[in-house]
């Protein structure tokens, strides 16, 4: 009886080793100007993708990238993708995001916030890359501090790809599942 308890033990933890998931991050943020607002989402993601942030990198988004969601500060939203998405308006200038894309097809590449007309500057933005060997599920902060300003809305961009964990996941629950395996294999023969 002893051994059963051990093996339901082991299953137990191996099962709950296969539910964890890779848990995204976002980058710094890079923050700019634009004389005039962007525009719509595929203006965005056009200036996303062909601009760059100077040595933060080429450009903010690879050419794969796509538009998946957008919210506004009134609630209103625009984007096939919004289920994958949870928006918690912490005040006018912090709200907390969070994401799993599990099962749509896509991986974050990442979110762009607004404000309005930032006086002798044009309007402001600020890009938020995720690092990209964890862009399928997670969560983050995004905020304009400084200068403290509303965020009138925010945009998601995402790639096609990455429905499995990372590579270290998949060969962990591998070798956890293999390693269950022998052992109860072992007890049973005993038995």
């Amino acid at each position: 009886m002893n051994k059963l308890k051990y093996l339901t033990a082991v299953l137990i933890a191996v099962a709950g080793m296969g539910f964890q998931q890779a848990q995204a991050h976002l980058l710094a943020p890079f923050e700019f100007t634009v004389g005039s607002p962007l525009g719509s989402p595929a203006n965005e993601l056009n200036y996303l993708q062909t601009k760059g942030g100077g040595s933060y990198q080429p450009t903010f988004l690879p050419g794969t990238s796509q538009f998946l969601f957008k919210m506004n500060n009134d609630g209103t939203t625009d984007g096939a993708f919004g289920q994958y998405f949870t928006i918690n308006m912490v005040s006018s200038t912090t709200w907390e995001i969070s994401w799993n894309l599990t099962g749509s097809g896509f991986t974050l590449d990442g979110a762009l916030i607004k404000d309005g007309n930032v006086q002798g500057q044009g309007m402001l933005y600020r890009f938020y890359g995720v690092s990209a060997d964890e862009s399928l599920i997670g969560s983050g902060t995004v905020t304009f501090d400084n200068p403290v300003r509303n965020i009138s809305h925010i945009s998601f961009f995402g790639s096609p790809g990455g429905q499995v964990p990372d590579g270290g996941t998949a060969v962990m629950l591998l070798g956890a599942a293999l390693s269950t395996l022998g052992v109860a294999r072992r007890y049973f023969l005993k038995s």
